[in-house]
């Protein structure tokens, strides 16, 4: 460890925040990523200093290198290697094929010292991140070409920076499949946290928290209108649970389930059976006995099924959200 972090560790939290003072007056010098209001934050200063600190590196250093996103420091991919190399394990990084004909990779191994016989491997495509759901890969023109865009339209970094964001991951996931004693628990990248990062995965600026919502998987006000059944509402339900997108349109599915319940409540008129014909028991005279009792009939089978719990569970939920609101 080298003497400027023995020195920081062993000053005074008072001292410490001067330093962490100081630095952060340097204003547009400090990483957007430790901003707040408008200003560098000295709070998330002093915790890259300290998470710096942990990981036995300068705070100049972790200034460069650590990231706070959504209150939790990240890493960049350049400083993840060096820490791994620097605990005398060996990293390599290879790359074939290329993104235009479908068959690029990206592999990361890593050969500790006190494991030699043993490699860790990790290797990223880009089909692996479209599978992910970070990017598009799709044949264009005879050409295989990665897209991923905002909604204004603009290039996000898997299209811009594909080759080197196949390598950010590769190094990310062997550096936590091998060296996380390395990493003490500093263990993502920013764009693994969702940021806006350079080809080489650094941060180039935190995820904007006023963009505007993605948009929702399918268009489920126009299905659940045009659902007819009882049936086709539960498979519109089941998609829109897969795509974690049911409880923020709960009250439209439990609405249109009571509309149905009660339209197939009233669908089928009971019909008389023509083939009954009414019949009158005549007693005997002389030893009337009293009618036989009837059979009953097969016991229902006691267990519901998925559907059936469903249309109750949801009835159910349906008129209780109607009682509260009063409608």
């Amino acid at each position: 460890m080298s003497k400027e972090v023995t020195q920081y560790e062993a000053a005074g939290l008072d001292e410490k925040m001067r330093y962490v003072q100081t630095l952060a007056s340097a204003g547009d010098l400090i990483p957007k990523g430790l901003w707040d209001r408008g200003a560098p934050s000295p709070g998330k200063v002093l915790l890259v200093f300290e998470t710096g600190s942990m990981l036995g590196i300068h705070p100049i250093a972790a200034l460069g290198g650590i990231h706070v996103i959504e209150g939790k420091p990240t890493i960049s991919p350049g400083l993840m290697s060096g820490l791994v190399r620097k605990a005398g394990h060996k990293l390599r990084v290879t790359t074939k094929g290329t993104i235009e004909g479908g068959d690029f990779a990206a592999t990361a191994t890593i050969t500790r010292s006190d494991d030699p016989d043993f490699t860790y491997s990790a290797t990223w495509t880009p089909s692996r991140a479209a599978r992910a759901g970070l990017c598009k890969y799709e044949v264009k023109n005879g050409k295989w070409v990665v897209t991923a865009r905002s909604k204004s339209g603009n290039p996000l970094p898997w299209e811009a920076y594909s080759e080197g964001l196949c390598k950010a991951r590769a190094i990310g996931e062997v550096v936590r499949e091998g060296g996380e004693d390395v990493l003490m628990g500093v263990s993502y990248t920013p764009e693994e946290m969702g940021a806006l990062v350079t080809d080489a995965g650094e941060l180039q600026s935190t995820p904007d928290k006023d963009a505007a919502p993605a948009e929702p998987a399918e268009d489920w006000p126009a299905l659940v209108a045009t659902a007819t059944t009882i049936a086709d509402l539960k498979d519109i339900r089941d998609r829109a649970v897969a795509a974690d997108e049911y409880t923020a349109n709960r009250a439209m599915f439990l609405a249109r389930q009571g509309e149905l319940s009660r339209a197939e409540e009233t669908a089928l008129p009971v019909d008389p059976d023509e083939d009954v014909v009414d019949a009158v028991i005549v007693p005997d005279d002389e030893h009337t006995e009293a009618p036989e009792a009837p059979v009953p009939a097969t016991e229902p089978d006691d267990e519901e099924t998925e559907l059936q719990r469903y249309e109750r569970e949801s009835a159910e939920e349906y008129a209780a959200e109607r009682a509260v609101t009063g409608a």
